[in-house]
């Protein structure tokens, strides 16, 4: 265990990676409490791919052993729902990989050798994982006997946490190189020609200034563009590709915020007024404030300047006992005793060793605690002491803490060198560990007071938040259909919110605390359905659905304004190239033709083919193409662009220079996004040929 401790405090990136493994089973419960079965579709698939059906059990099989790893690894037994919600995220792609590059493979007979595995653990060059786990934090070299002892330890055992611990070890780094054979095979498949890489350096060097004309659309009234619904639906199936989307919904909700009532406040008045007796006869003030304050005791010793300046005062000028209050503040009643007056330093200058501990190693640390301390006290060098053994961050500074306030530390920490005197040696526990602390110095000693407050805060009762879904249900009663529902907004002054575009497995409506049940109604219900009253914080919610997107093809109603605007723009820019066109005959040059169209001549300094806007118009990246291929004083044809229709000449074209350095450059370049690409766009490419099908929606 002691040497699973040592391995935790080095893990740094495997960090990442284990807790991006694993996934917690207690979902399983509220799984099985859904008022709408969610085995509708097929019993209890999580996820199709390539036609494989993968059920939930062997997918919460395969990551409730990461749960033991992480475990393991964090010394945690509970994680936060941000964490988990992370966990479940990273276990998903990391399943996926699998099922997919499995039969990939297999096809191109990629493996990974016993010898090979070893050799990446043990040989001459470890894997990364290995020199992240089994490093000396100090020096940053691998320590091969710390990691040849934790292997023969792990081979003499049959089950045990280091076992565990290093099977999955050995599983992260034979997937990690299975998975780069892949990409290597990808990679070697892929170079660049001389006849792209020199092409680029011509397009990249070559620098041209250009004269255009430019004839907005703006010219052509929209009243004389006339388009229909065949030509609409024309336009959508000629460009269905570029309608794809995925799954969304568009809600619409309002919300009935639970505030306290005056009975409220005036319950928690009465009830601070009623207590004060017993707060004033009361000897034990800290007790007394953790079992009846909404806010526990705080035993840190204050300065008149660190105090809230509404006690301050009275609080400096006090004997111990006297109370101050009821008074009102934060939305709480208070009473603020003065529980202790003491005279301590300012601040203090201590340096520290932490020596982590477990409930199975904890007698050997503080045994070598001990021993510390005792070789301190006969006069080693502590700064030497603290880099060789310490596992804290200020290690590497001989454990120098520098100066630091009281409440800066934990409370332990602190009241051990505040309540101590310089030159004093103390071992003192701490939830991140066993600390050996000396005390370099402190300042003078001030004036400083203990204070026990007794806070009631001001909240909704039973009564007001009964009120409050009392309210929430009749709306949604009265307004249970999607008319009725906008109507009612309107006629009491409401203000609706929206959330546009939740997807699937969305977790986080702004306003709204853990809306994640929201998100999964929309999904099980109709367009223009509206929702029971449901409850999210201090927030009852009443919702619809605005708008219902499946994944696959945009309705063309849906897209049908942005088919009108592309459309219109064509046609516009059909006239415009008839305008120049026609006038073009009688012009003799760029000027002439300016002057025909009445308009100006425009021109644009230093283009090249890889610029994508001109100066003073916006986004044009047909232009500099189309420049690049002119001949000097050649006039173009007209060129639609994203503004109108261009007429252009190239007034001047630099000749590049040093093109055979410009071109190794660009072939550089190229094979960056190369390697990019078959790390990436490959896997990807499998992603979209597998035809994933992803369930989690009905699970999570």
């Amino acid at each position: 265990m002691a040497t699973l401790e040592k391995i935790r405090n080095r893990m740094g990136l495997l960090v990442a990676i284990i807790i991006g493994m694993a996934l917690l089973a207690f979902v399983i419960g509220d799984l099985l409490n859904q008022g709408r079965s969610m085995f509708s579709k097929s019993q209890y698939e999580i996820a199709k791919v390539a036609g494989k059906s993968i059920p939930y059990t062997e997918f919460d099989q395969r990551v409730n052993s990461f749960v033991e790893i992480n475990k393991i690894q964090t010394g945690q037994t509970s994680l936060d729902e941000s964490t988990i919600d992370n966990i479940r995220d990273v276990s998903w792609d990391y399943m996926i990989e699998e099922f997919i590059m499995s039969d990939e493979y297999k096809k191109l007979g990629i493996a990974v050798t016993g010898d090979e595995l070893m050799d990446m653990i043990q040989g001459e060059n470890p894997h990364p994982i290995i020199r992240q786990v089994f490093s000396d934090p100090q020096t940053g070299r691998l320590n091969r006997s710390f990691m040849f002892d934790f292997i023969q330890r792990t081979l003499q055992e049959e089950t045990s946490e280091r076992k565990t611990f290093w099977l999955y070890i050995e599983n992260e780094i034979f997937r990690q190189r299975r998975l780069a054979k892949f990409n290597n095979l990808i990679r070697q498949g892929l170079y660049v020609t001389s006849l792209q890489s020199d092409r680029k350096a011509q397009e990249s060097s070559k620098k041209m200034d250009i004269d255009f004309i430019l004839q907005r659309f703006s010219l052509i009234p929209d009243s004389l563009i006339s388009i229909n619904s065949n030509e609409i639906k024309n336009y959508y199936n000629e460009h269905l590709e570029n309608y794809r989307q995925e799954a969304s919904r568009d809600i619409k909700f309002v919300t009935f915020e639970v505030i306290p009532s005056e009975e409220d406040f005036m319950a928690a008045e009465n009830w601070i007024n009623s207590i004060k007796p017993e707060f004033e006869a009361t000897d034990e003030t800290k007790q007394f404030v953790n079992l009846q304050s909404d806010v526990p005791y705080d035993s840190r010793n204050y300065t008149k300047d660190e105090l809230p300046e509404t006690i301050a005062d009275y609080m400096f000028n006090a004997t111990v006992g006297d109370i101050y209050g009821p008074y009102f503040e934060n939305n709480a009643y208070k009473l603020a005793k003065l529980a202790k007056i003491d005279y301590l330093p300012d601040s203090v200058k201590a340096r520290h060793i932490l020596l982590q501990a477990t409930q199975e190693n904890s007698a050997q640390v503080i045994q070598f605690a001990d021993s510390l301390k005792e070789m301190i006290e006969k006069g080693a060098d502590f700064a030497e002491l603290a880099r060789q053994y310490s596992s804290d961050g200020s290690a590497q500074e001989g454990g120098d803490l520098g100066w630091f306030e009281e409440g800066d530390m934990v409370r332990s920490f602190s009241d051990s060198c505040f309540y101590g005197k310089p030159g004093d040696i103390k071992l003192v526990g701490s939830q991140f560990g066993l600390h050996i602390i000396e005390i370099l110095a402190q300042s003078e000693d001030v004036k400083k007071v203990q204070v026990g407050t007794l806070v009631r805060n001001v909240e909704p009762g039973p009564e007001t938040d009964q009120g409050y879904y009392i309210r929430a249900s009749e709306f949604a009663g009265v307004n249970n259909t999607y008319e009725k529902f906008n109507q009612a907004i309107e006629s009491h002054n409401l203000i609706p919110r929206t959330a546009p575009g939740l997807k699937p497995l969305d977790k986080e409506i702004t306003g709204l605390e853990s809306p994640r049940l929201l998100v999964k109604w929309a999904y099980n219900a109709d367009e223009h359905d509206v929702s029971n009253v449901m409850k999210f914080g201090n927030k009852y919610v009443v919702a619809t659905v605005e708008d219902v997107k499946e994944k696959g093809y945009a309705d063309i109603e849906d897209v049908k304004f942005e088919i009108q605007l592309e459309l219109t723009k064509q046609l516009k820019a059909e006239k415009l190239i008839e305008e120049i066109n026609a006038k073009s005959g009688d012009a003799e040059n760029m000027e002439a033709l300016a002057r025909s169209l009445k308009t100006e001549i425009l021109n644009a300094a230093s283009v090249n083919f890889v610029s994508r806007s001109i100066t003073n118009i916006g986004i044009e990246p047909r232009i500099p193409a189309a420049a690049f291929a002119l001949e000097t004083d050649e006039v173009s044809d007209p060129i639609i662009g994203n503004n109108g229709v261009y007429v252009i000449t190239v007034t001047a074209a630099d000749k590049p220079e040093n093109l055979e350095f410009v071109a190794e450059r660009e072939k550089m370049a190229y094979e960056r996004s190369y390697t990019s690409q078959a790390n990436y766009a490959s896997f990807e490419a499998l992603k979209r040929k597998a035809e994933i099908v992803d369930n989690r929606a009905e699970f999570f």
